[in-house]
């Protein structure tokens, strides 16, 4: 029996394999690179409310590689949302690890590629200037998340995104939303700001 979202998942998994035969034949347009971009980001938004559903198991799995697929074509939102997505495994893993009952050389070598990987998308999703990226890589080099930790660099690049989007204003809001409302953090923070050109 076909559900719609079973529908809705032929139907843009055909458009995208025209787009893409499209891409691969001839040099895309922004325009149709763009349509590609939201295709294959509806696919994955729709994959995500598949999750823990009985008829697609693998739901998760190809939500990530839908946002993999985007974040290919340089899309800035799908390498943050990927970037995340795997920085919490990594995370969970590291948690794994620090609590000994399940550690292993195997999850310690998983630990170690999904932070590189996290930060690999993270990286190309703050040179492409997304907001959200540049926080939660500060927010990886000031925990020591896959990186020595370095407070330095990471309220430097939490600073950078408060100016980019010019929302002193809102730093509360966006230190609990990062969870850093500490009082030694906003004082690092005002000491960064006034450092910084």
């Amino acid at each position: 029996m076909f559900t719609l979202a079973h529908f809705n998942i032929r139907r843009l998994i055909k458009k995208i394999e025209g787009l893409q035969k499209a891409r691969v034949l001839n040099q895309p347009s922004e325009d149709a690179l763009n349509v590609e971009i939201q295709c294959y980001l509806k696919l994955a938004a729709l994959y995500g409310s598949l999750v823990g559903k009985k008829k697609y198991p693998y739901a998760r799995e190809m939500s990530l590689e839908c946002y993999a697929t985007a974040a290919s074509l340089d899309d800035a939102t799908a390498q943050y949302i990927l970037g995340k997505a795997l920085l919490e495994e990594a995370q969970f893993r590291e948690d794994l690890q620090t609590k000994g009952l399940f550690a292993s050389n195997n999850n310690e070598r998983r630990m170690q590629h999904l932070y590189e990987e996290a930060h690999v998308y993270l990286i190309a999703a703050q040179k492409l200037n997304h907001i959200e990226a540049k926080r939660l890589l500060g927010l990886a080099y000031i925990n020591g998340w896959g990186v020595a930790a370095d407070r330095d660099k990471g309220f430097a690049l939490i600073v950078e995104s408060i100016n980019q989007e010019s929302s002193w204003d809102r730093v509360p809001q966006i230190f609990a939303a990062i969870g850093l409302n500490k009082p030694e953090f906003f004082s690092a923070l005002m000491q960064h700001r006034k450092d910084s050109p």
